[in-house]
């Protein structure tokens, strides 16, 4: 009998480490092409690597938000935003906000791309519901590299350093760079996912924080007073959202994002 329990708990070990093992595979079979991307980016505005002069201009930090509520003013077209962290960052004044609402009034289209991890904060979700509400086009990756946004075909605001967030900004006006961060950006929104609207709660923390300890589904409604049904929709949505297809592959995900 024990060694009828030992085997069966090994086969399905291995299972796990099968499906795990073919996620792992998947995600990057997925970021692939997003990693090319940011490579052949790398190249066209690194000067070390032999790109030409791309007349780009180093952004204190006071001076970042001044330049991205002018961009926001005097540009024209679609603004595409793709956000690393909501913590921080040059276009949280209340100045600039305003700008970035009023130009979305006005009709001109904006879209973004978020990391997943925002959806399970409370700063994560009042932002999305904030810009959801405003007009933005919101779209969720499991995890973003790098932080910039373009303006129209004018400008293109972007981190100096592509991961380093305290690294400073940068404006760039070089047609074809901008050209480049828009294909960038256009491939990323075809591998993303729509964000939760507003009012589906799909990455509630409270929610994340049940499906780490390992409760069942019924528990969980019980504990948050809703349906069964609700629960599901809402494991379903974060699935989706960090690019897993099973509640294992769910909680590997949310756990090595805590580690």
């Amino acid at each position: 009998m024990g060694g009828d329990e030992a085997g069966a708990d090994g086969g399905v070990l291995l299972v796990l480490e099968e499906q795990l093992r073919r996620e792992r595979e998947r995600i990057e079979a997925r970021r692939r092409d997003l990693d090319e991307a940011a490579h052949l980016l790398t190249r066209a505005t690194s000067r070390s690597l032999g790109a030409h002069e791309t007349r780009g201009e180093e952004l204190g930090g006071g001076v970042t938000p001044a330049v991205v509520n002018r961009l926001l003013t005097e540009s024209r077209g679609m603004v595409r935003n793709f956000v690393l962290t909501v913590d921080q960052g040059p276009a949280l004044d209340d100045s600039t906000v305003r700008a970035n609402r009023e130009r979305i009034e006005r009709g001109d289209t904006q879209r973004a791309i978020y990391p997943a991890e925002v959806l399970t904060t409370v700063r994560g979700q009042r932002w999305l519901g904030l810009w959801a509400e405003a007009g933005e086009d919101q779209r969720v990756l499991p995890t973003t590299a790098t932080e910039f946004a373009v303006f129209g075909d004018t400008a293109v605001v972007a981190l100096g350093h592509w991961d380093d967030v305290d690294g400073g900004y940068v404006v760039l006006r070089d047609p074809l760079v901008v050209r480049l961060y828009t294909a960038y950006f256009d491939l990323a929104w075809r591998h993303a996912v729509p964000a939760p609207s507003p009012g589906d709660e799909g990455g509630d923390p409270r929610l994340v924080e049940l499906l780490e300890l390992g409760l069942k589904d019924e528990a969980i409604a019980r504990h948050l007073g809703v349906s069964l049904r609700t629960v599901r929709r809402r494991v379903a949505r974060l699935m989706s959202v960090n690019g897993v297809d099973t509640r294992f592959q769910l909680g590997w995900v949310l756990a090595s994002r805590r580690s």
